[in-house]
């Protein structure tokens, strides 16, 4: 059933939730996975994770990463392609390969991003990420090079004025996957030449103790924003801004959301700010779900939406940017839902945003 939420100023439309990936009917599951990049006006890559729904019910990167091509917007999609890498790398049997983030360049370019799990567990511990690209639209893809030295998750990466942005937290996750030691940091690397070589950027000076997860964007003035969760407080999700591209960081706040979220995820649209993911798994006083909220100034968000119900491990996204058929933005949104226990199909959601 669609969704129509009404705001001063302007009024957010989310269609009908549709399959993209049928896991139940292949008795798969697939977790996390769900980085999305545009090369070109709506031609775009969709990554999926196709892993076991046995090892840890369904709640597992044990498998590998398949992908689709849209080129007309997200109306179609191509057949399946499989990532050489994380198919050779499962065969191997050491590591199991998730791609939560991709970006696309000015050159049409796909760097892709890739979290190392312990293959022979759940989701964690992580060693260091690596990075593969493709030349020719996801046709083929390069061998495998690592992104840099610290173990650990990458949140987010974009692609602004030319520069690929990447936030990892550098947490190997063998304690806890959230932080537990001063050595577990924000840091974002940075490349100037489209993903050929990535250098140590910064530190993102926010709170790392209990925080996992993190989120990151450039808004429509070219500020810098990262978000990151904490654990032992799900309604107030940390936020920093940097107005000098992550030269310079101002003091770390944190939002009120009152739903709490977990694993967020963040855009700007039209002018607003969005932010959707898992609600608070540690809030007793609400159900397990899906929620929305949006902002005006990416500081101050609304008491949020429930735009999905089913409990489990579930609820991670993703979200891009595109044009529907005049020209207007719309927003893809992309989550994975529990069809039994905590494994997971994954499903499409368009967002649209009246003023």
């Amino acid at each position: 059933m669609s969704i129509e939420i009404k705001r001063k100023n302007y009024t957010v439309k989310l269609d009908d939730p549709v399959m993209y990936v049928d896991n139940e009917s292949r008795h798969r599951s697939g977790h996390m996975s769900h980085a999305m990049a545009q090369w070109a006006p709506n031609k775009f890559i969709d990554f999926n994770s196709n892993v076991s729904a046995e090892k840890w019910d369904g709640h597992t990167a044990f498998g590998w990463i398949e992908y689709r091509i849209s080129e007309d917007g997200g109306e179609t999609y191509s057949d399946v392609y499989e990532l050489p890498y994380s198919k050779e790398a499962f065969y191997d049997g050491v590591y199991a390969i998730g791609v939560e983030k991709a970006v696309a360049c000015d050159d049409g370019r796909i760097v892709a991003f890739c979290l190392r799990n312990d293959s022979g567990k759940g989701c964690t511990p992580w060693n260091t990420p690596m990075v593969v690209t493709s030349l020719d639209y996801g046709k083929t893809w390069t061998k495998e090079k690592e992104l840099c030295p610290y173990k650990g998750r990458v949140y987010d990466a974009c692609y602004y004025e030319g520069e690929i942005y990447v936030l990892e937290f550098c947490n190997d996750a063998t304690v806890n996957f959230v932080g537990v030691s001063e050595e577990h940091l924000y840091r974002i690397f940075k490349s100037k030449d489209n993903g050929e070589t990535f250098e140590e950027f910064c530190v993102v000076p926010v709170p790392t103790e209990g925080r996992c997860y993190g989120s990151m964007l450039f808004d429509d003035d070219g500020k810098l924003h990262v978000y990151a969760y904490n654990v032992n407080d799900e309604r107030h999700m940390d936020h920093i801004v940097s107005t000098d591209k992550g030269v310079t960081w101002g003091e770390a706040e944190t939002c009120y959301l009152d739903k709490g979220i977990r694993n967020p995820q963040t855009n700007q649209m039209d002018g607003i700010y969005i932010l959707h993911g898992r609600k608070g798994d540690n809030l007793a006083d609400v159900e397990r779900g899906f929620v929305l909220y949006t902002s005006e100034d990416g500081y101050n968000w609304d008491e949020g939406t429930h735009i999905g119900h089913v409990g489990g491990g579930c609820y991670y996204s993703n979200n891009l940017v595109l044009k529907d058929k005049n020209g207007n933005n719309r927003l893809l949104i992309q989550y994975s839902e529990c069809y039994k226990g905590n494994r997971v199909n994954v499903k499409h959601m368009w967002l649209t945003i009246e003023k």
